[in-house]
């Protein structure tokens, strides 16, 4: 592969929820009292990359606190998902001065997107211009955006091997004939973690046999007529359902954003002497020597 257009592109709230949930029942704090879990692990995974991985294009997505037009669209959208911890809250400000010193980009969704439509679309941009882009989450809606050149990058965690997931793992997980099928299988069936609703009484096991013999949400409503009994009801008569389901399942990929920048993508020589400070503050004693040995190569 050609490193020269490796572009990793990581979903940031995924990641910092990890860290804090990894330590929930034993964080860790600084001698000033601040919970740090979060950080180290975003921190930790971001030295593991740059120093694994080696990519020359990074980018850190994070999402917005404005309404997104997904909410607008439909207001029970995440709407159990409780506020974000304080522990992650205040990670944030520490989160971006760490990337600064690492003199890595990051950007904010906005214009009512998520940071998931940043991603996919800065992906869709960099995949046209022959990179190959790895996309750091453990958010399972991004299996829709994977194709040849873009893939799913699971962290390694708590002992357990990263994993880079392509059309081959998504296909066989399930059961599609193509990644984009997701988008149909989710519509169906609904998701429960987003409060997707999905059609009434379809759940995984006829998602998975219409996708297998429809191929899609909209094939599914042109062929009522194979179907009977409280199913066929069910499906005629939450059309709208289906298709507002699908509309929010759906990442979108031509976010309104200026067009994809190489060069504010590009990952630069960090400044040792931020990452000390910062470091330092932080209490990252075991992180600094790694940092060191990093800053040292570039």
């Amino acid at each position: 592969m050609n490193n020269n257009k490796k572009l990793f592109l990581i979903d940031a709230y995924t990641i910092l929820y990890q860290g804090y949930y990894a330590y929930i029942k034993n964080p860790l704090f600084t001698s000033k009292g601040l919970n740090t879990s979060p950080l180290i692990n975003f921190t930790s995974l971001l030295m593991k990359i740059l120093n694994e991985e080696k990519p020359s294009y990074m980018s850190i997505i994070f999402d917005t606190s404005q309404e997104t037009f997904r909410k607008q669209e439909y207001c029970q959208y995440k709407a159990h998902r409780k506020e974000i911890p304080k522990a992650i809250s205040i990670s944030i400000p520490y989160l971006m001065r760490i990337l600064k010193s690492f003199r890595i980009s990051f950007l904010h969704a906005q214009y009512g997107y998520e940071a998931d439509d940043l991603i996919g679309t800065i992906a869709k941009k960099a995949e046209k211009k022959g990179y190959s882009i790895y996309i750091t989450t453990l958010d399972k809606d991004f299996f829709q955006l994977v194709t040849e050149n873009i893939k799913i990058y699971r962290p390694p965690f708590k002992g357990n091997p990263k994993k880079v997931l392509g059309i081959k793992e998504i296909n066989e997980k399930f059961g599609i004939q193509s990644p984009e099928q997701v988008i149909d299988l989710w519509s169906m069936m609904g998701d429960s973690s987003d409060n997707i609703p999905g059609l009434p009484g379809i759940g995984e096991k006829n998602a998975r046999k219409f996708i297998q013999k429809y191929g899609s949400l909209e094939k599914l409503f042109n062929s009522t007529h194979d179907l009977s009994g409280k199913i066929k009801k069910n499906i005629e008569l939450n059309k709208k359902l289906g298709f507002l389901s699908k509309k929010l399942v759906t990442i979108v990929t031509n976010v309104p954003v200026d067009s994809f920048h190489e060069k504010k993508l590009l990952v630069k020589k960090p400044n040792w002497n931020s990452i000390e400070k910062i470091f330092s503050e932080l209490e990252f004693r075991k992180l600094l020597k790694t940092a060191y040995q990093y800053c040292k190569k570039k």
